[in-house]
């Protein structure tokens, strides 16, 4: 799998993403502009037990903190200006029987904003949903979070569905 990169003199956003979840967790973006082809994914960030770390971006410096442990959530930059796509999916971990569960959201990053993408699901892996959080840092290192105006959801079982909606 490819990985989501940011060039390094573009104008960036900050995004923190998090699971609920300790088994394997992708963060997948994807890029309509090949519909009706499928979409490749590229990799934004991963979690759990049977996936390497990835770590977060140097120098984010995000505003407030994560109420999921380090290692649910990772931090990384995202390009601005146009509708971002993310796919996340979860898998159960042995010895629950190979069950996926996926939710899409998507949204328009602004540059030098900060963004949380919370997924949530439960133990069985058959229900998720993933939401889209604005940070607006305070002076003392906090933040405080609201739902962000232009997120959407979408099917992301598959990366084809993301052309069927459209």
């Amino acid at each position: 799998m490819t990985q989501y990169r940011v060039p390094p003199d573009a104008p960036y956003a900050s995004v923190r993403v998090m699971t609920s979840t300790d088994d394997r967790t992708t963060f997948n973006v994807l890029d309509p502009s090949s519909c009706p082809k499928a979409p490749w994914p590229l990799v934004l960030a991963g979690t759990g037990k049977q996936l390497a770390a990835m770590g977060r971006d140097r120098g984010l410096e995000m505003a407030g903190s994560s109420p999921e442990p380090p290692s649910r959530t990772r931090e990384r930059k995202v390009a601005v200006g146009k509708r971002l796509y993310v796919a996340v999916t979860s898998t159960a971990a042995p010895p629950a029987e190979e069950v996926r569960c996926a939710a899409g959201v998507s949204f328009i990053p602004q540059a030098g904003a900060q963004y949380e993408i919370r997924y949530s699901r439960d133990e069985k892996a058959e229900h998720c949903s993933a939401r889209v959080l604005r940070l607006q840092p305070a002076e003392d290192g906090s933040a405080t979070v609201a739902l962000e105006p232009t997120q959407q959801g979408f099917r992301a079982l598959r990366s084809e569905y993301l052309c069927e909606a459209r």
